[in-house]
């Protein structure tokens, strides 16, 4: 499954505005408010329309905190017919479909999006109703600004016997991540494995090998008893080599780890017939609020890459605030809600992504730029005719002058110019 396109319309920030995704990977950008959030949230809820045709999923629909609502000066009105139309492929075939929110007290109509529907009922019926078990499924998953791994350590149960659509759709599009299932399952694979269970030997493998190339200095190696956590060896920045159970890495490593695992564990419940290639054979759409949150800068510049390298068949549509993440993409991968961009951001310095395509006004800090705007008026004033205001002024402007060496170099072309 992929989007190619959507259209919203009263639908939050926007009045009807249409976004492009022609890319597996997409990345949105634009000032606090500009609309971002909005244009995950429409994607989400488009994606949601194929949970329609799966008997076991859950439902998501147009909220309505959704409705666009206009800011008078002393009240908001909410707008009617909050809608989205998207279009794209499922299981190579070409389809449209469009939902309707008329009024904010009403339900999301649905009758403009049996296209996707039917086909999503095709293949429920294929699972549940044929038992075919070579069923491509779509893989679809949401992560929110929520998904930091702040909870509690806990055990870890051993994932039961379940239905593959229940599964494998279960919590896909909630606020709060799914941290519990992917490691109640590599734990119950990791005891099948024992066993000498092949198959759950195989998907483990897949697992892990997208966990292992999406988080930098941790390889996941095993089920670790003693923590009752997924455990791996971390090596540090000397080269030394800890094993080190998930659950005490850094709050960047672990929450990444958390999602990476989460993809990764949908795909091979839902397409396990792929078996250690599930993760990269399998298609689908994922939805990343803020990609770069608890990120470091140099973990930024990559994440984009892994996440292609570990997923390849699946779309990636994310939004962020990190000219270091921006700076992985070409053109095509972006949507800029503040100016249009043409240019390749990953033939730009950091800097040049800042200032050029981001619309950083100044490179610099606040201080900086404050100092530096100071600095030419006093030398301005030095360049003019002496009076006893332009004198007063210089006065004025050396108090404001913080830094000493930037005062002393003034005063010593003040000095210069009272010899002349």
């Amino acid at each position: 499954m992929k989007i190619d396109s959507l259209e919203l319309k009263n639908f939050r920030n926007f009045e009807d505005a249409t976004f492009h995704f022609p890319t597996n990977f997409t990345v949105v950008i634009g000032e606090n408010g500009k609309g971002k959030s909005s244009v995950l949230q429409g994607l989400r809820v488009a994606a949601a329309t194929f949970l329609m045709g799966i008997d076991e999923a859950e439902r998501y629909h147009i909220q309505k905190e959704d409705v666009r609502r206009i800011d008078l000066e002393d009240r908001f009105v909410p707008q009617r017919n909050c809608s989205f139309k998207a279009s794209g492929i499922l299981n190579e075939k070409a389809i449209e479909w469009k939902r309707t929110l008329a009024k904010p007290s009403g339900r999301t109509d649905y009758k403009d999006a049996y296209d996707l529907i039917n086909l999503s009922e095709e293949l429920n019926n294929e699972v549940n109703q044929n038992l075919e078990e070579n069923v491509n499924l779509p893989i679809i998953s949401f992560f929110s600004t929520a998904r930091l791994w702040v909870d509690s350590k806990q055990t870890v149960a051993l994932k039961k016997k379940g239905s593959k659509l229940k599964d494998g759709y279960a919590r896909c599009l909630d606020d709060r991540s799914d941290k519990k299932s992917p490691m109640e399952w590599i734990k119950s694979a990791t005891w099948k494995k024992l066993k000498e269970k092949q198959e759950s030997s195989a998907l483990l493998q897949g697992v892990l090998e997208a966990i292992d190339t999406c988080i930098p200095h941790w390889t996941p190696t095993e089920w670790d008893e003693d923590s009752d956590d997924l455990g791996g060896n971390y090596i540090d920045p000397n080269g030394k080599k800890t094993f080190i159970p998930l659950y005490y890495l850094s709050d960047g490593l672990r929450t990444m780890a958390a999602m990476v695992a989460d993809i990764a564990y949908r795909c091979v419940v839902l397409n396990p017939h792929f078996g250690n290639e599930a993760a990269k054979l399998s298609k689908g759409i994922v939805l990343i609020d803020e990609i770069d949150m608890h990120l470091h800068p140099k973990w930024q510049q990559s994440v984009t890459a892994d996440l292609k390298k570990a997923f390849p068949n699946i779309q990636f549509i994310a939004t962020t605030h990190s000219p270091f993440i921006v700076q992985s993409l070409t053109a095509e991968e972006l949507i800029n809600l503040d100016r249009l961009t043409d240019v390749d951001p990953n033939k730009l310095s950091v800097d040049e992504v800042s200032t050029n395509v981001m619309g950083l006004e100044n490179e610099y800090g606040e201080e900086s730029h404050n100092l530096e705007n100071l600095s030419k008026k006093y030398l301005e004033l030095l360049d003019s005719p002496k009076t006893k205001f332009s004198q007063l002024k210089l006065e004025e402007l050396e108090a404001k002058i913080g830094d000493p060496a930037v005062r002393a170099f003034l005063n010593l072309q003040k000095l210069k110019k009272d010899t002349i």
